[in-house]
C-alpha cells in the first residue's frame, strides 16, 4: 500500500469510483488510498442484486466470507448487516439515523484483525448518511514526527479500552491505538466517540494522551487526510477497516423509501485473486 503518502484532495480531479467489471483498476484505488467505491452496471439495484455484487467483490478480491465479529455471535445478527433505521431494535446506531463518530470496525476483537469493510448502497437516505474516512496511520506518522512521546502512549496495549454500548451487554476490549506492522504502516483502531475509554498510567501520560487526541482532532478534518463519500444506490464502498478509521453523519429518510445500506466484514486484505 502506498497510503502513507497518498493524498485524498488529488481524488478531488481523479475520482473516486470505479467499474465493478474492472477489478484492477479498483485493487490499484485500494492499494494506494485505502479505499474505493465500486459502481454497479444496473440502473437500479435491489437487495438481492446487491448480495451477489457483494458475492462477487469477494471473490475478486479473495476477502473469503464475512466475519461475524465477538459481539454479535450471541446475537443470532445476520453475517452481513443491514444497516437501516428499525423501530424497537437496542442497536445504538445501525438502526437509527444518529451520527457516528470516528470508529473501526470490530469493537471487540484485537487491533488488525477485521481488514476489510464491504458497505453496499442497495437505496441512500433522503438528505445526509455521508461516509467518512480517514487515513489514520498517516497521521498518526505526523504525530510520531512532531510528538514523539505523545505517539508512544498510543502504542500502549492497555490506553484504550472500547465497550459496548448495547442495552445489557457489558464487554470491553482493551488495546493498542496504533500497532507498527512490518510494511511500514499502521493497524488502528482509533476512534472518539460514546465506546472509548482512556486508562492512561499516569499524570505524565494523560498529558501526552491529551496532546496526542488534540493533534487528531486539529488533522480529521483536513482534506488532504480525510475525504467524504455519499453511496449512491448501487454503490459498493470498499475500505481497509486496519488501517483507516471512519464514520458517519447523520441522515433522514424519505419513508417510501428509507436508507439501506448492506455491510460485511472480513479478515482478509483486498489481493489480485486471478
Amino acid at each position: 500500500m502506498q497510503l502513507m503518502k497518498s493524498s485524498y484532495t488529488e481524488l478531488t480531479a481523479r475520482g473516486h469510483v470505479t467499474d465493478l467489471l474492472k477489478p484492477d483498476e479498483t485493487l490499484e484505488m485500494l492499494e494506494t488510498y485505502g479505499f474505493a467505491v465500486t459502481q454497479s452496471p444496473s440502473v437500479t439495484v435491489s437487495t438481492a442484486d446487491a448480495h451477489r455484487e457483494m458475492a462477487a467483490i469477494r471473490s475478486d478480491f479473495g476477502l473469503g466470507e464475512p466475519y461475524v465479529p465477538l459481539l454479535y455471535r450471541d446475537r443470532d445478527e445476520p453475517i452481513v448487516t443491514e444497516v437501516t433505521r428499525k423501530g424497537g431494535s437496542d442497536h445504538p446506531v445501525f438502526h437509527t439515523g444518529e451520527a457516528q463518530g470516528w470508529h473501526t470496525d470490530g469493537l471487540l476483537e484485537d487491533i488488525g484483525t477485521i481488514k476489510t469493510t464491504l458497505l453496499y448502497c442497495v437505496s441512500p437516505a433522503h438528505r445526509g448518511g455521508s461516509t467518512f474516512l480517514l487515513n489514520a496511520g498517516r497521521v498518526f506518522d505526523e504525530l510520531r514526527a512532531e510528538d514523539p512521546e505523545a505517539a508512544d502512549v498510543l502504542l500502549q496495549d492497555t490506553i484504550l479500552g472500547r465497550r459496548s454500548t448495547i442495552p445489557g451487554v457489558d464487554r470491553e476490549a482493551l488495546g493498542p491505538v496504533f500497532l507498527e506492522l512490518a510494511s511500514g504502516h499502521y493497524a488502528t483502531r482509533y476512534g472518539e466517540g460514546r465506546v472509548e475509554r482512556w486508562y492512561p498510567r499516569d499524570a505524565a501520560e494523560q498529558h501526552a494522551l491529551d496532546r496526542a487526541l488534540r493533534f487528531f482532532r486539529a488533522r480529521r478534518d483536513d482534506p488532504d487526510v480525510r475525504i467524504d463519500l455519499l453511496l449512491r444506490a448501487g454503490q459498493c464502498l470498499i475500505f481497509r477497516n486496519d488501517v483507516l478509521a471512519h464514520g458517519r453523519e447523520n441522515f433522514t429518510d424519505d419513508p417510501r423509501h428509507p436508507r439501506l445500506l448492506l455491510r460485511s466484514l472480513h479478515t482478509n486484505a483486498p489481493k489480485k485473486t486471478s
